[in-house]
């Protein structure tokens, strides 16, 4: 049985963003026959990749290894937990100075998503899906621009998992922000009591969040 969501957060606040660029919080617009950051953390999900695979015209082999798992039964439900983004880690600023025109570029979490998938005796495995933004502040210039992503996986108080991975995105010169994203993929979660939590945060390095709040 798999489960799978995708969600925008909301009430994403960026005051000193929004002073200085116009369309804070949302991505830039898809060219014509462009597919969207959303579609493609979707596709990314359903198909390993940010395009759907074309049709092969033949039939595809089957795996002589492939062992079919056994049919789920009505008392079999798998319950996918929400993700959770930590308090103040939805967007990290970068600034040389106290005022707005002295920011340089702020990096954010736009979208989260997770997907699961049960692995029989109440176990699944969980894959989790980030889509952010860079962009630029009146201060800043063409770069690489990057931060840290913790994804963490509780029950109770519990750590099942911990990873951290480097995103961001690299803006040519006459450009004001590019997208990125990131997924975490395999994270083995065995049965057990409790509620389950995965919780994301961003970062300038690995800390545990102290704090979080639901999307």
């Amino acid at each position: 049985m798999t489960a799978f969501s995708l969600s925008r957060p909301l009430g994403l606040s960026v005051p000193l963003l929004c002073l200085a660029l116009a369309g804070c919080g949302s991505s830039a617009p898809s060219a014509p026959g462009e597919l969207s950051t959303t579609q493609k953390l979707t596709n990314l999900f359903v198909f390993q990749s940010t395009t759907v695979p074309q049709p092969s015209g033949r039939p595809r082999e089957r795996d002589p290894n492939w062992v079919d798992p056994p049919p789920e039964t009505e008392d079999e439900t798998l319950f996918c937990p929400q993700v959770i983004i930590a308090e103040g880690g939805a967007a990290i600023r970068a600034q040389s100075g106290p005022d707005s025109g002295s920011l340089r570029h702020q990096i954010s979490i736009l979208n989260v998503a997770r997907e699961c998938r049960a692995t029989g005796a109440g176990a699944f495995t969980l894959k989790v899906g980030v889509e952010g933004r860079v962009l630029l502040g009146p201060a800043g210039g063409a770069g690489n621009y990057g931060a840290t992503l913790s994804t963490q996986v509780l029950r109770g108080t519990t750590v099942i998992a911990r990873r951290s991975a480097r995103v961001g995105a690299t803006i040519p010169s006459g450009q004001g922000g590019a997208d990125f994203v990131h997924i975490e993929d395999n994270i083995v979660v065995p049965p057990g009591g409790g509620d389950v939590e995965i919780i994301v945060s961003l970062g300038t390095g690995g800390a545990t969040p102290a704090r979080a709040r639901r999307r």
